[in-house]
């Protein structure tokens, strides 16, 4: 992971389809004269909503000798003629109007309220915001935003396009939701960090469901979820990456994820590819225990593979000529080697394994290792996916694709828990770690916590470089 937050504080401003600022009493008031009456302005201002696409069109009809101030959301304001604001859940909202001229702010304002009817979600919504369960619920989210140079930020970005770091991006918290303004495009995973200290404390033992709400402007192939200790990032529960359309909501989630000991949840959301101009509103947070039913129903949804049969996947000729030596270690709670002979066997694009023995639900107690003869350098930036069919339930999965000489170098270490039956793995735009030439790649899998029997599947391993 590059630079991955020194501090891991920061900020959060943003616009939220329009230019925002702060008020302050002082940009309230106005030298001695003719200040303007906002009651006389009361059809000057008009607000209408797309229902189709839930969009709020604010606009002023415009009048001799002032400027609309339009105050939205109670904490924010435009002077705009005209801006849309998106709304993505159903309900009754206002905006509080007024108008200014030479002389200063009206007095009085014009509060016109307007109507959502549909909270607009396609797909699986996440976990129950609102649920008793949720861990979230009743806490205020942190927002004292800025660079993370500075450890008393809270949330805090590294914004670095071309890894030269640059201003944190605008940011602002309102009613539970962050908005979040990328002015400049970044290329690379890391360009693009925000992330939130949370004050959560998860424990080992237990297992968790997460979910949260992300809508950008424009698509955006490869958002990084990562929730990790505020003072350890290799303290994992999820790291996950997930994409998203222009205008979409997506709940980004995990479920049945196996806990680890944090006593700071920290969550690290990564944008980096992002283009210029990205707005990225995220809001609904949820963590509970997955123990605690909340009603929701997680769908056993399928991400999309890459072709296998691709002319660029370079794994199908490791597949074809089988160019792989294989290597396994499996250990107990001590991580002593336990002397056990999986039964493997390759056909086609299929790789199959059977567990030989229970192993501790730890990570890297259940090592399947395919060493290759493939290469990369160091600047080179990958795809990858893979279909999985296990014949059981698994607390967790570690997908590592990596420098055979030196593990710290890889392309990605990802663990998630795996469903019984199909799964499909994916990771985009994936760049090594150590920035360092690796003259052969290894694809190593872990299934700690794996009943012996486990019978697992990996097929149509796809490696495409960019």
């Amino acid at each position: 992971m590059k630079n991955i937050f020194k501090y891991m504080a920061g900020v959060l401003i943003a616009s939220a389809g329009f230019a925002m600022a702060a008020c302050s009493p002082e940009e309230y008031t106005g030298a001695n004269g003719n200040i303007p009456q906002a009651s006389d302005y009361t059809d000057n201002f008009k607000v209408s909503v797309d229902q189709e696409t839930n969009n709020a069109k604010f606009e002023f009809t415009s009048a001799p000798g002032v400027t609309p101030v339009w105050i939205v959301d109670g904490t924010s304001y435009s002077s705009a003629y005209s801006f849309i604001k998106y709304y993505r859940k159903k309900g009754s909202y206002t905006v509080e109007c007024k108008v200014k001229n030479a002389n200063g702010i009206s007095d009085g304002s014009v509060v016109k309220t307007f109507e959502v009817e549909k909270t607009k979600m396609t797909g699986f919504p996440g976990f129950v915001e609102d649920s008793e369960y949720n861990l979230f619920k009743g806490i205020e989210l942190p927002n004292n935003p800025g660079n993370n140079d500075d450890p008393a930020h809270n949330p805090g970005f590294w914004y670095a396009p071309g890894w030269s770091q640059i201003a944190a991006p605008q940011c602002a918290l309102s009613k539970g939701a962050y908005t979040v303004t990328l002015p400049t495009a970044t290329t690379d995973r890391w360009q693009a960090q925000m992330a939130i200290k949370t004050g959560l404390a998860i424990s080992v033992g237990k297992h968790y469901d997460f979910s949260v709400i992300l809508t950008s402007n424009v698509a955006h192939k490869g958002v990084k979820v990562k929730i990790c200790q505020a003072d350890n990032d290799d303290l994992i529960l999820l790291d996950k990456d997930f994409e998203l359309e222009a205008g979409e909501p997506k709940a980004l989630w995990g479920s049945d994820l196996e806990g680890v000991d944090i006593s700071n949840v920290k969550i690290v959301f990564d944008f980096g590819g992002n283009a210029s101009n990205t707005e990225i509103n995220i809001e609904s947070f949820v963590l509970k225990d997955h123990a605690n039913d909340d009603g929701t129903e997680v769908p056993n949804q399928l991400a999309t593979p890459f072709d296998y049969n691709d002319a660029g996947n370079i794994w199908k000729a490791v597949d074809t000529n089988k160019a792989f030596t294989e290597e396994n270690y499996f250990g107990d709670a001590s991580w002593n080697a336990i002397p056990a002979t999986p039964v493997i066997s390759h056909e086609g694009s299929k790789h199959t394994i059977t567990i030989p023995v229970a192993t501790p639900a730890e990570e890297w107690h259940a090592q399947w290792k395919l060493h290759t003869e493939l290469s990369a350098v160091a600047d080179a930036t990958v795809d990858f996916s893979l279909k999985v069919n296990s014949s059981v339930k698994l607390p967790g999965m570690t997908v590592k694709l990596t420098d055979s000489a030196d593990d710290g170098n890889f392309f990605f270490a990802v663990r998630e828990a795996l469903p019984s039956g199909n799964y499909v793995f994916r990771i985009e735009n994936a760049k090594l770690a150590k920035d360092a030439d690796a003259q052969k790649l290894s694809l190593v899998f872990d299934f700690g916590g794996a009943p012996e029997g486990a019978v697992i599947t990996v097929s149509d391993i796809t490696l495409i470089k960019k």
